[in-house]
């Protein structure tokens, strides 16, 4: 099974260097929860038996928010999905259709799973999140899985790096996963031509054996299509024009 990781912006020397270490070193960040886009993302709520009225929802909020960062300081969290081809995770991951997604083969990284000077290894599962109604209880050990239903567009499982005795100690961080998981780099459909051909040299230069794919816009319907790069035709850029309001002409 090949599992996706959208990828941030590569539109400087710095953000492309992050995408370098990772086909070089597996360098993978593992986030604390308590930077996720969802802020109830791993934060329980502690009171979970009380009437709803009982106390302002802002005094349990913090009591809640406590929880999440005591989590955050020692889990971290990496998210991957089985679909390149979702138009919402490019625009909210993948910089807008302009960056790119990685594809991990998910059995060689649990084959593969680093371990420390212990013996305790980076993480021991690949799970799929439980979309739900229902938000965790602060006993609930699996709500770190579980998320509302409004994210099940997402498709997401979780690899969970836990602080464990040993150098290193795991949890939140960048940490290298094993670089043989890394099979596909599919560009997105608005990569323009220059980073296109950077991702492609860079990536032939440090690993040939990866399979480099391209989003492509259906002509007929909304939605993605995910293309071998090598069968995509050699299109010049094209430029055509529209009347503004006042009969002039407008480039585009």
């Amino acid at each position: 099974m090949i599992l996706y990781q959208y990828r941030g912006p590569l539109s400087d020397n710095t953000k492309f260097q992050y995408f370098v270490d990772l086909i070089k070193n597996g360098a993978m960040k593992f986030s604390k929860p308590s930077e996720f886009n969802d802020p109830f993302d791993c934060c329980p709520t502690q009171v979970g038996e009380l009437p709803e009225n009982a106390l302002p929802h802002a005094v349990i909020d913090e009591l809640n928010r406590g929880i999440q960062h005591a989590t955050s300081q020692v889990l971290g969290v990496s998210c991957l999905t089985p679909y390149p081809d979702r138009m919402l995770m490019w625009s909210h991951y993948g910089d807008q259709h302009r960056s790119i997604c990685v594809g991990f083969d998910k059995n060689i990284l649990l084959e593969n799973s680093p371990k420390n000077s212990e013996g305790n290894p980076l993480y021991t599962e690949i799970r799929p999140v439980e979309y739900t109604n229902s938000r965790p209880k602060e006993e609930d050990n699996e709500a770190i899985y579980k998320k509302s239903k409004e994210w099940n567009y997402e498709d997401e499982y979780r690899i969970v790096s836990s602080a464990k005795k040993g150098h290193p100690q795991w949890g939140p961080g960048v940490w290298n996963i094993p670089t043989l998981a890394i099979k596909e780099i599919v560009i997105g459909a608005r990569v323009d031509r220059a980073l296109q051909e950077k991702i492609v040299r860079t990536v032939k230069s440090i690993k040939l054996e990866i399979e480099i794919k391209k989003a492509v816009l259906h002509s007929h319907c909304f939605e993605l299509l995910i293309e071998n790069l090598s069968d995509q035709p050699n299109v010049a850029p094209m430029s055509g024009f529209i009347f503004g309001p006042n009969g002039n002409c407008i480039n585009t």
